[in-house]
This record gives structure tokens, C-alpha cells and sequence, in this order.
């Protein structure tokens, strides 16, 4: 008889144990957020929504993202978009890679003054983005940020392009002395 009173209270313990791990997670597993990105040497890849296309066939709407590439030492920033397509001679996946001078973009002089190094992430807007996220890319040297969306125009050909949404310093000071200075210093 005393041999049975120790399992009656491990197998009480774990039905109250589970119960209770139903009601502290809310009784519904929660959504996974993934995004994916990497770094080696000197360059970065990173992956984030561009737009939300409806499948009229599945009548769900699915996120198309964008493949970013940063080789921080040729100061360039190309970007794709990851499709499935079959062609002639077999399956595609990449298309063609749209390229901004992050050089040009953040005034940099690569010549006279430090090497240039770059961070990027993607971001979230909620429902402000209507289903993009801005790739923010920050250039450490100099302490200067920028905001890039990429857009897909449709015509005879796809065209892939990167846009540059602005570009801002890190340094309270120098934002506040860029804002006071008339137009013609700038």
C-alpha cells in the first residue's frame, strides 16, 4: 500500500505541472519570427520583407523578401530577389543584383581619410511598412546611418533598384549643427 502513495503524487504533480504550463502559455503556441543574416570578414547578408503579394490560388498573402549583400570594402550594396523560376536550362532562384555605392551615399573620402566600416540590419514597421522592412546600414567611422528600401518596377523587364531614403549622423551635435546650418554650407 505504500508503495502506490508515491506514484499517485509524481503523476499528480506533473497534471498539475502541465496544466499549469497550458495556462501560463496562453493555451496557443506563439507565432516564430526568423530573419536571417551573417557576417564574414568584410561582408554581410542579410534577408528582409520588400512587399506582401496576395495568392488569389490560396487565398493567403505571402511576404516577398529581398536578399541583401554588403562587401564593406568595395563600399557597395547590391540586393536581389529570392524567386522560383523555371527556365530553359533548369531552375532559378537568384535574379539580377541591383547595386548602390554606399561611398557616394555617406560622403565618404576612402582616399584621405579611414577605412570605411559597415554594419547592416533589417528593421519592422508594423503596419506602417504595408509589408516592407527598411535595411538600415550604419557606417561606423563616421557615425552616420542610413535608411534603404528596395523597389521592384515592373515593365518589359523586371528591374530591381535600391533607394536611398536618407541618411543621417549618429552624433547628436552634428545632427543639430546640419539642421541650423542655411542650405548653401551643407
Amino acid at each position: 500500500m505504500n508503495a502506490t502513495r508515491p506514484r499517485l503524487g509524481t503523476a499528480f504533480g506533473l497534471i498539475v505541472g502541465l496544466i499549469l504550463g497550458v495556462l501560463i502559455a496562453g493555451g496557443r503556441p506563439q507565432p516564430m519570427l526568423a530573419g536571417g543574416s551573417d557576417r564574414s570578414g568584410e561582408s554581410i547578408v542579410v534577408t528582409g520583407p520588400i512587399a506582401v503579394r496576395f495568392d488569389e490560388g490560396h487565398k493567403v498573402q505571402i511576404p516577398e523578401d529581398a536578399l541583401y549583400y554588403l562587401d564593406y570594402k568595395a563600399g557597395k550594396l547590391k540586393a536581389t530577389l529570392p524567386t522560383y523560376r523555371q527556365t530553359a536550362t533548369g531552375t532559378r532562384h537568384l535574379d539580377v543584383f541591383a547595386e548602390r555605392d554606399l561611398v557616394a551615399d555617406f560622403a565618404l573620402d576612402v582616399d584621405n581619410g579611414p577605412k570605411p566600416h559597415f554594419l547592416m540590419t533589417t528593421g519592422q514597421l508594423g503596419t506602417l511598412g504595408e509589408g516592407w522592412a527598411p535595411l538600415f546600414v550604419i557606417e561606423t567611422t563616421t557615425g552616420k546611418a542610413g535608411v534603404y528600401r528596395v523597389r521592384q518596377a515592373f515593365g518589359v523587364r523586371n528591374k530591381l533598384s535600391i533607394e536611398l531614403i536618407e541618411v543621417r549622423s549618429t552624433n547628436p551635435v552634428e545632427e543639430a549643427a546640419a539642421v541650423v546650418a542655411p542650405p548653401a554650407a551643407r
